[in-house]
């Protein structure tokens, strides 16, 4: 028994720092991190010689460049920053002072010069030291070109005449005055390569202004003479050297931005090319970089299309030949591209600089040189709010989306939906509500239409279809509606957000779904938002309003009759955009969370419920978002809460169990474009809640299913179906810190009811001795 107390302390001593900050629920699509004002360039390194890649990004309008510690799954902590040159456009990481650590080289554009950052020996940088380079330093890279075995620059110069300027290392980090090559005008990449096979090292360069490549072959010293040039495709942005067809030379790809396509020119075995053979990719493809994606023994091409935010993998035959692409989502103008396996699992994944997201995207690897979709649906052109609800009484919930008027997408049952089905409703849908309005038992549709002054009731027929809408007079401009009982009659009563008439207008149901309106409430204001909840604990339902001209939200009071009290004002962000209840700190009051979307307010506002419908100051977070739901995400029993953002990305952020949220440093997940609505539900029926969103600019709905309740079996606490000392780590983790996917299903390994030590050594056994669990 010692001996299993001394590995249990040991194990508690690896407990990562990603544990210890409790469990974020996963989602099946991209995961993207902050990575600082516009991001343009990765790479992948381990800088704190834990044995996990970190990775290093660079600003172009922040000149600074951003460091993200990889956790120890492939996962990221909040990012540090360093000051760089202006206008930093690329990044290289390499051990240039033999000290075995890697340091950083930053190309800066604007400033016509290198920062070379030195690591301090873990993972923290020193302040930069600038080296005069050519024009427009927009490539960098770092090899030993002399044979002094240290590492020496190339840089590849974008303005004045263009080419490329050397660099050549003291032995110390520090570096000779360049040696500039002129390869023509608008040198845009630069890579270092043995291209002949006399075993110094090469360079090709890619040049913007006459669409090829120029071979600079070593003169064996670490002089350069230009020795070929090949054509490539249009405004080639990127080029990358590797064995593509397995004859032992080295070959080329270049991204061709102008034609929207990869160039494949394959190396004769002396450094000479044959004709290029051009690929598809999507639109603008601005960098390119070959692994062996699938591990078959074969490179494949990867190269990021910034116009479509996504990738393409162009999966080799064996020969060099590319049949077919497969594309996956990233951030917003994706711009620089890195493959490595962050998180050591054998398997090269994926990561993108994201220009206008101002973030960094990771696609993990699923083993098979796939990676984690996310589901994209039509919506319709202008997708701009959802519901869930059973439409069709088959037990499994459906989706209904506003566009040029609302569509229906059925559940098949496992979390994936059929095609939409449409139906009119008024001018401009802006939101919409699923309810029994007729007492049929049946989810019928309510929808606000901005533009007609309207409401659509579309009543269901009882199999999810609908009814020809009837409309209803509201105020001007409805942006939001909700359906609650409001008077104690049992129906289901309709209030709604009317902008441009400042105002609430409730609706009152006669209980066969016709609609009367009976009052309309003055706001002062712009409301956007309105929900109803019984914010006092009297029973009935209260209303609160979010209007962003007055930077509040306003509560009114139900008088138990479906009329309101006075409104109260409570003070929230700037241009306060969504409102939502939830009882967020557990004490049994509908407490509010507001996202207010003006960036210089930058924040998320929560109001706790005082539990009599008063609201103690607001609490801000700093998080912009468009959109807001609470629900419980992780399985833990408190709400946690989505918000998407206008960087197509949604964000959780994960409820401390008081109310408290822990910031989204590590998890954010891609969506569509325009992502202005979001809501949580068991799509796939499994038990935890999945997103959903609404996707405004690309008209569609994108779908993440919840991994919290993955395929995982006794012990396997990562889900990865393999057991290790990780899940060992896990385990502990949920049994000595309540930390982590704790689920009895899978971590209570001997059955017995609870998390126990017991669980722990039963773990250990199985892992290290290869003993059964007790239990299956």
């Amino acid at each position: 028994m010692r001996q299993k107390s001394f590995r249990l302390a040991a194990l508690l001593l690896l407990i990562t720092p990603a544990a210890l900050l409790g469990f974020q629920p996963l989602f099946d699509t991209w995961i993207s991190y902050d990575a600082g004002y516009t991001p343009t360039a990765v790479h992948v390194a381990d800088f704190n010689r834990d044995g996990y890649p970190d990775l290093a990004v660079t600003h172009e309008y922040g000149n600074t460049a951003s460091i993200l510690m990889n956790n120890g799954d492939g996962t990221f902590a909040a990012k540090v920053e360093y000051e760089t040159g202006l206008n930093p456009r690329s990044v290289f990481a390499e051990d240039l002072d033999g000290d075995l650590d890697k340091d950083l080289i930053v190309g800066n554009f604007a400033s016509d010069s290198i920062s070379v950052l030195m690591n301090n020996g873990d993972g923290t940088f020193a302040s930069k030291v600038n080296y005069k380079v050519g024009g427009g330093a927009i490539s960098v890279f770092a090899a030993d070109f002399d044979k002094d075995r240290d590492q020496d620059l190339a840089i590849a110069n974008y303005g004045g005449r263009g080419g490329v300027s050397v660099l050549t290392n003291n032995g110390n980090g520090t570096f000779t005055s360049k040696t500039d090559y002129d390869t023509g005008s608008s040198a845009r990449s630069v890579f270092a390569s043995d291209l002949d096979g006399d075993t110094d090292i090469d360079l090709a360069v890619v040049k913007v202004a006459d669409t090829s490549v120029s071979i600079l072959k070593n003169n064996g010293d670490g002089t350069f003479a230009v020795n070929g040039n090949y054509e490539t495709g249009l405004y080639p942005t990127a080029v990358f050297s590797s064995d593509i067809d397995g004859d032992g030379d080295q070959d080329l790809a270049t991204a061709n931005e102008g034609t929207r396509n990869v160039s494949v020119l394959k190396n004769n075995g002396d450094g000479t090319f044959s004709t290029k053979v051009d690929y598809e990719t999507g639109e603008h493809p601005r960098s390119v970089f070959i692994s062996d994606i699938d591990n078959d023994g074969n490179e494949d091409v990867v190269v990021e299309n910034s116009y479509d935010d996504n990738v393409s993998i162009l999966k080799n035959n064996g020969d060099g030949i590319f049949p077919t692409k497969v594309d996956y989502g990233t951030g917003n103008n994706p711009y620089g591209l890195f493959v490595a396996d962050l998180d050591v699992n054998g398997y090269p994944d994926i990561v993108t600089a994201n220009v206008n997201g101002n973030s960094v995207s990771v696609l993990k690897n699923n083993g098979d040189g796939t990676f984690y979709p996310k589901l994209n649906y039509e919506g319709g052109v202008g997708t701009n709010s959802l519901t869930v609800s059973d439409l069709d009484g088959d037990g499994d919930e459906d989706l209904a989306v506003t566009n040029a008027g609302v569509s229906v997408l059925k559940n098949n049952g496992d979390g994936t939906f059929n095609p939409k089905s449409d139906y009119t409703a008024g001018s401009w849908p802006t939101s919409v509500f699923a309810a029994d309005l007729d007492g049929d038992s049946d989810r019928d549709l309510a929808v606000a239409n901005s533009n007609s002054n309207t409401i659509s009731i579309l009543k269901n027929n009882g199999d999810g279809t609908f009814a020809a809408k009837i409309d209803y007079v509201t105020g001007r401009a409805p942006r939001s509606l909700f359906a609650r009982d409001l008077d104690g009659d049992g129906d289901r009563d309709l209030a709604t957000a009317n902008y441009y008439n400042h105002d609430v207008s409730v609706l009152k149901n006669d209980g066969t779904g016709a609609f009367t309106l009976t009052a309309s409430y003055s706001m002062f204001g712009y409301p956007r938002s309105v929900l109803l909840a019984d914010l006092d604990g009297d029973g009935y339902q209260d209303l609160a309003v979010a209007k962003d001209s007055t930077n509040a939200i306003s509560v009114l009071k139900n008088n138990g009759d479906g009329t309101f009290a006075a409104k109260v004002d409570y003070v929230t962000g700037f241009i306060p955009y969504k409102v939502f209840a939830a009882d967020l700190d557990g004490d049994g009051d509908q407490d509010l969370v507001v996202t207010n979307v003006r960036y210089n307010s930058n924040n998320l506002s929560i109001l706790k419920n005082n539990g009599d419908g008063t609201f103690a100051p607001k609490i801000d977070y700093g998080i912009t978002a468009l959109s807001i739901f609470a629900a419980d995400l992780d399985g833990d029993g408190d709400q946690d809460l989505a918000l998407t953002h206008e960087s197509n990305t949604i964000t959780t952020m994960t409820n401390n169990g008081d109310g408290a949220f822990t910031l989204p440093s590590y998890y954010s997940y891609g969506t569509g474009n325009g992502p202005v609505w979001v809501i949580a539900s068991d799509l796939d029926g499994d038990g935890d809640n999945d997103l959903a969103t609404a996707n405004v600019s690309s008209g569609t709905v994108s779908v993440l299913k919840n991994l919290s309740n993955a395929a995982y079996s006794k012990g396997d606490m990562n889900g990865d179906g393999n057991l290790t000392a990780t899940d060992i780590i896990l385990l502990v983790n949920c049994v000595f810190l309540a930390s982590g996917t704790c689920a009895l299903s899978f971590a209570d390994v001997n059955c017995s009811g609870s998390l126990t030590a017991a669980d722990v050594v039963n773990e250990l056994n199985r892992v290290f001795s290869g003993r059964p669990f007790p239990c299956s």
